[in-house]
C-alpha cells in the first residue's frame, strides 16, 4: 500500500506509512466504538442500508478505509467511489478488506470519473453518503440530494497564529512541518501564519523561516531522504494563480519548479499577504505558505474567524491567557495549541470541521460517536428508561465535561462538546407530545437555544409542554423564509416535506430527523458540535505541568 502511494499519489514513505497506521486504527477502533452502543439495553440499532463513500486523491487510503469500516460496523453494505486518479490504492485495500472476510457483496467498488458522481449521490438505493472532498462538491450532493444524509470533511484555509510570547524556533518547526507536509497537500495544511508585528519585523525570524523551508529536501518519493514530493497535479490553477504577487506581497522563498512539467514545486512563502486578498482567502493545495502581519492575538482571532472555513487552526504562544482567549474564541474543529496542525490520529484527535469545513451532524471521525452516524436507533419495545434520568446521567458523565482520553506524557488531547447555538423543532403531524417533551428538555439540559415551530391551528398546539421556547405558528412558508436563522432543525421524523430538506442544503444547515430516544448518551449528541484541541505543554523535556481539561 505504501508503495502504491508513492507511485500512484506521489506520496512519501513517511506519509504512506503514516496512512497505513491510520487505516489499521480506524479499523480497530469504530468495531470498538459501536460495541459500546450495541450493548445498550433501551435502544434497538438497525443499519440505514447502502452507504456511498466518497474519498479523496489526498489521503487515498486512510480516510476511505476508515469510511468503510465505520459503515460496515454498523452493519450497512458499502460501495466506494474512489478518486479516480487514486483507484489502484483502493482496489489494494478494498482485495485486503475481501480477503479478511468481508463478503463482496458487502464491500463493493466503482471505478468512474466524475460524471457518474450524480448518478450514484441521487440513486434511492443510496442511504447515507461519506464525502471528503471538495466544498463545492459537496454542495452539489446537497443540492442535488437534499433528503439523503450526508457526513463530509470539505475544504480548509488553516492558519497559525505566532505572537511575541511564542517560542520562536518551536514555531517555526510546527510551520514548516505543517505548511510543506505532503506537499502542501494536505486539507489541513497550514496555509496562514498570522505574526505579531514584533516578531514579524525581527530579521532573525525571518532568516530563520527562510532556512527552515529551503533546508527541507524535495524531488522524488523514491529517495528517502526527501521531505516534499510531487503535486497530484500540475493544472492547479488555483495555486498557479496565487503564485503571482498581490500589492503588498514579496517572496520570501520565491516559487521554484524543480521538473519541466511542474509537478514539483519546492516550498514557497509568500511575505505581506494582507487580509482578505486571494492568498488569504482561497484554499490551496500545493507548498505555499503565506505569512500575514497581525498586531495582536485578538485581531488575529478575528480575521481567522472571518474566512469561511473552520477546520484546524494553531496557535504558538506560551501565555496562558492567550491560549485560554484563543481556545475560546476560535472557531475551528480542530485546534492546535504549540504543535503542528496537521496529523489528527484516530481517538486521540478526532477529526472534522466547522462552517464550510464540515457538512453533516458535526460528528467527528475517528470520535467515540462517529458510527452512529449510520444506524437508525429506536426506543426498544418496553424499555423503562426514565429519560430526564439518562439525559441528565448521560449530561452529566459524557457531555458536559472536557477530557483527556489518552493521557499522555507531554500533550494533553482534549474532547469537547459545545452547545448548538440555536436551533428551531419543526412539529409534524405525526409527533407525540412526549417526543417534543424529549426534544425540549434535551436541548435546555445542553445549552440549546430551541424554538419551537408549529403549524397554526394544529392540535397540538394545546399541549405543548411548558417551557421557556418560543412557539411560533408558521406555515410551511412561513417557517422556510426563517431556516437561515437557525443553526440547526430538529424534526421527530425523516418523513418531512422536502422543500425543508432543499432549503436548509441552500444555507448549509443540518436537519437531525432521528426520532427523539430515551437514552441520553445517543440523544444528546443532537444538540452538540465537536471540537478537538491538542496541546503540546512540555517544554524541553519538562512535563510537571499538567494543564487542566477546560
Amino acid at each position: 500500500l505504501i508503495g502504491c502511494m508513492c507511485a500512484i499519489t506521489g506520496k512519501t514513505v513517511v506519509e504512506g506509512d503514516v496512512e497505513v497506521s491510520e487505516a489499521i486504527d480506524y479499523a480497530r477502533f469504530y468495531t470498538t466504538t459501536m460495541k459500546q452502543f450495541v450493548g445498550m439495553e433501551d435502544i434497538e440499532i438497525a443499519p440505514k442500508g447502502t452507504v456511498l463513500v466518497i474519498s479523496p486523491w489526498n489521503f487515498p487510503c486512510a480516510i476511505p478505509v476508515g469510511g468503510i469500516v465505520a459503515a460496515l460496523a454498523g452493519g450497512n453494505t458499502v460501495i466506494l467511489k474512489p478518486a479516480t486518479v487514486a483507484a489502484p490504492v483502493a482496489w489494494l485495500f478494498a482485495q485486503a478488506f475481501w480477503e479478511a472476510g468481508v463478503p463482496k457483496e458487502a464491500l463493493q467498488v466503482i471505478i468512474t470519473d466524475r460524471s457518474a458522481l450524480g448518478v450514484l449521490t441521487t440513486a434511492p438505493e443510496i442511504k447515507h453518503i461519506i464525502l471528503t472532498g471538495g466544498t463545492d462538491t459537496a454542495r452539489y450532493i446537497v443540492q442535488s440530494n437534499p433528503i439523503t444524509p450526508l457526513s463530509a470533511e470539505t475544504g480548509g484555509k488553516n492558519a497559525m497564529i505566532l505572537t511575541a510570547s511564542g517560542d520562536r524556533d518551536h514555531a517555526i518547526m510546527n510551520v514548516v512541518a505543517s505548511a510543506f507536509g505532503n506537499a502542501g497537500q494536505k486539507c489541513s495544511a497550514c496555509s496562514l501564519l498570522l505574526v505579531e508585528r514584533s516578531v514579524y519585523e525581527d530579521h532573525n525570524f525571518r532568516d530563520k523561516l527562510i532556512d527552515a523551508a529551503t533546508s527541507l529536501k524535495v524531488g522524488s518519493v523514491w529517495n528517502a531522504g526527501n521531505v516534499v514530493g510531487p503535486m497530484i497535479t500540475s493544472r492547479n490553477e488555483k495555486l498557479l494563480q496565487a503564485l503571482t504577487l498581490e500589492p503588498g506581497e514579496s517572496w520570501l522563498v520565491p516559487p521554484r519548479f524543480l521538473d519541466e512539467k511542474q509537478y514539483v514545486l519546492a516550498p514557497t512563502i509568500k511575505w505581506g499577504v494582507q487580509p482578505g486578498s486571494y492568498s488569504f482567502n482561497t484554499e490551496l493545495f500545493g507548498p505555499l505558505l503565506s505569512v500575514v502581519c497581525i498586531e495582536n492575538l485578538q485581531e488575529g482571532i478575528d480575521l481567522v474567524n472571518g474566512l469561511e472555513y473552520g477546520l484546524t487552526s494553531g496557535l504558538q504562544s506560551l501565555d496562558e491567557a492567550e491560549q485560554k482567549l484563543w481556545r475560546d474564541s476560535l472557531v475551528a474543529g480542530n485546534l492546535y495549541i504549540n504543535r503542528g496542525i496537521t496529523g489528527a490520529i484516530v481517538n486521540r484527535q478526532p477529526f472534522g470541521g466547522m462552517k464550510l469545513s464540515a457538512f453533516g451532524g458535526g460528528v467527528k471521525a475517528g470520535g467515540p460517536n462517529y458510527g452512529l452516524c449510520f444506524v437508525n436507533i429506536t426506543d426498544r419495545p418496553g424499555s423503562t428508561t426514565d429519560y430526564k434520568r439518562s439525559y441528565e446521567e448521560a449530561w452529566r458523565e459524557e457531555f458536559a465535561r472536557s477530557r483527556d482520553i489518552n493521557q499522555l506524557y507531554g500533550e494533553q488531547n482534549v474532547l469537547r462538546y459545545l452547545p448548538i447555538k440555536n436551533m428551531v423543532l419543526r412539529v409534524s403531524p405525526t409527533d407525540t407530545i412526549e417526543q417534543i417533551e424529549r426534544v425540549v428538555y434535551a436541548a435546555r439540559l445542553c445549552g440549546t437555544e430551541l424554538v419551537i415551530s408549529i403549524e397554526p391551528d394544529s392540535e397540538l398546539f394545546d399541549r405543548l409542554p411548558l417551557s421557556d421556547c418560543p412557539v411560533y405558528e408558521e406555515t410551511l412558508e412561513e417557517f422556510l423564509d426563517t431556516i437561515e436563522n437557525y443553526e440547526r432543525i430538529r424534526t421527530c421524523t425523516p418523513d418531512i416535506n422536502p422543500l425543508i430538506y432543499k432549503e436548509a442544503a441552500y444555507y448549509h444547515i443540518y436537519v437531525a430527523t432521528a426520532p427523539p430516544v430515551k437514552n441520553g448518551r445517543v440523544e444528546l449528541i443532537h444538540y452538540i458540535k465537536e471540537q478537538s484541541i491538542s496541546f503540546e505543554y512540555h517544554r524541553y523535556g519538562s512535563i510537571s505541568d499538567v494543564p487542566a481539561c477546560e
